[in-house]
């Protein structure tokens, strides 16, 4: 398989959210577009995250997080798990991590993250328009809000505390305490101290928006190339010429790196060292019980986010760095249906329809890498979203095609630089 260079070929390496809205937006922009992806288009985390679309979101790295969490961190039942090992990489960005938790970088982290938010919302609603997605199924995309519930005072009082820096970056919150998230969502069953409700968010099926964003680049001339291996990159001159696959050569004009927590590997190719983990991350696919939220809820101690789609309701979350693995440990996908069964009960009696888990690629300053490096003229990277993957694909994607067709992206990401580490 040969692809003749061409002035205006782009090769997006990795077919999940963030690479297939880059080669849509490229598109858009009349450039031609070869998508590779080792598996299936959205066969990673793409296909299976939670589903919800939160513009206004904080870091992982918050002040005191891996102090708070040490009793956690080897205990299989716990939301932050680390597999016991040896692992010089992991050592080494669990330090970066606990570095960046600190007042300063969170308030600077939260800016980027909000404003990469604000502006991913506004084209979630546009190509909800676009695509033609049904704004009024669950299945598809709805702008409807989540509600973050606490059971007790010491989380809530600290889930206030993000609203209020999140209200500094322009998204509002409302506080509820005891009866009123009764009020607000009657099926809860369980005594809650309150909780905060952010009307800013929304909820689609991942995998569905995936598809039909694939699609429509598709249309608009985009090349998939599933199942297809990148072995390696070739350089001439400051600039990648092709790429070198099972199949053969493809010559390219620029190359984008969008293949997540695989991302890496490849980069080292450019002489670049992500400090990058996989943060594997795990759900449940139940048939919708009687009694279910009827929006999307996060249940704040157990980091596990309900999520209705279409007719069934799905539970992911927990957080377990232990590498490159894609086992399923029962035990984590058990604290995922026992956490919400806590405040709907019929969870417990309802049909599990899938088990899944994936990696998702977790940067140790909590931002995504997104930009050009330095090294060279034409490639660009775009990983390390952790878990707002699916939130910031639109935005990754039209800033990095604005940048490859004009030069220079809409607002400036020096702090997202893949040179930065």
């Amino acid at each position: 398989m040969n692809i003749q260079p061409q002035d205006s070929h782009t090769v997006v390496v990795g077919a999940g959210v963030i690479g297939v809205a880059t080669a849509y937006y490229l598109a858009q922009r009349g450039r031609k577009v070869t998508v590779l992806d080792q598996n299936d288009i959205c066969s990673g985390c793409s296909r299976g995250n939670a589903g919800q679309i939160t513009p206004g979101h904080l870091p992982l790295t918050q002040p005191g997080t891996l102090l708070r969490n040490l009793a956690w961190l080897c205990k299989p039942t716990s939301p932050l798990f680390i597999a016991p090992r040896f692992d010089v990489e992991l050592f080494r960005w669990l330090w970066r991590f606990h570095r960046c938790c600190n007042h300063a970088h969170l308030r600077k982290a939260t800016e980027m993250l909000c404003q990469l938010g604000s502006a991913s919302s506004l084209l979630f609603a546009q190509l909800a328009e676009e695509l033609d997605l049904d704004c009024h199924s669950q299945e598809h995309y709805q702008n409807q809000g989540r509600l973050e519930i606490c059971r007790t005072e010491a989380s809530l009082h600290a889930v206030c505390q993000e609203a209020e820096l999140l209200k500094t970056c322009g998204f509002e919150a409302t506080p509820l305490r005891g009866n009123e998230v009764a009020d607000f969502e009657p099926t809860i069953s369980d005594k809650v101290a309150g909780a905060v409700y952010f009307p800013n968010s929304g909820s689609c099926d991942p995998h569905q928006f995936i598809l039909k964003l694939a699609n429509a680049a598709e249309t608009l001339g985009v090349k998939f190339c599933p199942h297809t291996h990148v072995q390696d990159l070739h350089v001439r001159n400051g600039r990648v010429t092709s790429l070198m696959t099972q199949d053969g050569k493809i010559a390219t004009d620029s190359v984008v790196l969008a293949c997540g927590s695989w991302t890496p590997r490849l980069a080292r190719r450019l002489g670049l060292r992500l400090p990058i983990q996989p943060g594997k991350g795990y759900h449940l696919d139940i048939t919708k019980p009687v009694q279910s939220p009827k929006i999307p809820v996060v249940l704040v101690e157990d980091r596990v986010f309900v999520t209705p789609l279409g007719n069934g309701l799905r539970l992911a979350g927990t957080m377990e760095l232990s590498g490159f693995n894609l086992l399923q440990r029962p035990v984590r996908l058990d604290m995922l249906a026992q956490a919400a069964e806590r405040y709907f009960p019929d969870v417990g009696k309802a049909q599990i329809h899938s088990r899944w888990c994936h990696l998702r690629p977790m940067t140790p300053d909590g931002l995504p890498v997104i930009g050009k490096t330095q090294r060279f003229e034409n490639a660009w990277v775009a990983t390390g979203h952790g878990m707002l993957g699916l939130t910031q694909g639109p935005i990754t994607g039209q800033l990095l095609a604005d940048w490859i067709v004009d030069g220079q992206p809409q607002f400036d990401l020096t702090q997202l630089s893949p040179d930065r580490f």
